[in-house]
């Protein structure tokens, strides 16, 4: 989706890609197939992220694509994904710090009133 989302946002939502184009932009350590290509598309169209179509051009595959509203804020809804993340990452090393701090505190105080 990103690459769709990379390619489409430059040109207000439409583009035309290749499989080419598309393998050309993944990361290398995506073990990816043109089959799954199809089918991931596919299933982006369905989840209502763009529209494609399917044209030749020049003998090639192109997938013409058009962004729907969705797709658009993609970029936005990652982002955010993303924050929620890092908050949540925080709030759990936040938390066992805290926890530490109190058993450590705990600690001390029955040693204090044991008297040992």
């Amino acid at each position: 989706m990103r690459v769709v989302y990379g390619a489409a946002d430059k040109k207000s939502g439409v583009c035309l890609l290749s499989p080419l184009d598309i393998f050309d932009r993944l990361s290398l350590d995506l073990d990816f197939d043109e089959e799954e290509l199809d089918a991931t598309l596919v299933g982006l169209e369905l989840d209502d992220y763009f529209d494609i179509t399917r044209s030749d051009r020049k003998g090639e595959l192109v997938y013409c694509i058009n962004m729907h509203r969705k797709g658009l804020a993609f970029a936005r809804v990652e982002k955010a994904f993303r924050s929620n993340l890092k908050f949540k990452i925080l709030l759990a090393v936040a938390g066992g710090v805290l926890s530490g701090v109190a058993a450590w505190g705990i600690k001390i105080l029955i040693q204090q009133i044991s008297g040992l």
